[in-house]
């Protein structure tokens, strides 16, 4: 459709003008999705964190290097849901999801950084 558009502006031109051909090409992007996997398997040791609706941790539990950690999320949501826990929304590709109890909200999510040592959550299983 963009192409169709330069071209018709093309043709309505003057022929005075300094137009030239395929000179719009440079000046269009293409869009291009991002590789970044929060789930992809890594050497790294990575962390599973239940916050609250105000971002507060209230559980961390560490992962070992290597861990299948889409396996770990699938689980994640599966034990959340049989605890009662109404699943709102999930993403794989940011590695979160969002469950609720009531009015109770918590986001758990899979993250390489360890939010334990920052913000002093205590550490279980």
């Amino acid at each position: 459709m963009l192409q169709l558009y330069f071209k018709l502006i093309q043709l309505a031109a003057a022929r005075t003008t300094v137009w030239t051909r395929h000179r719009w090409r440079r000046y269009v992007r293409a869009m291009r999705r991002s590789t970044f996997d929060p789930l992809d398997i890594g050497d790294a040791p990575t962390w599973l964190v239940v916050r609250n609706l105000h971002r507060a941790v209230l559980e961390v539990r560490s992962l070992p290097a290597g861990a299948d950690l889409k396996r770990v999320f699938i689980m994640a949501i599966l034990e959340w849901m049989d605890a009662g826990w109404h699943l709102a929304e999930f993403s794989s590709r940011t590695g979160a999801f969002f469950c609720t109890k009531g009015v109770e909200r918590r986001m758990i999510e899979i993250t390489p950084t360890n939010p334990g040592g920052r913000f002093g959550a205590s550490t279980s299983k």
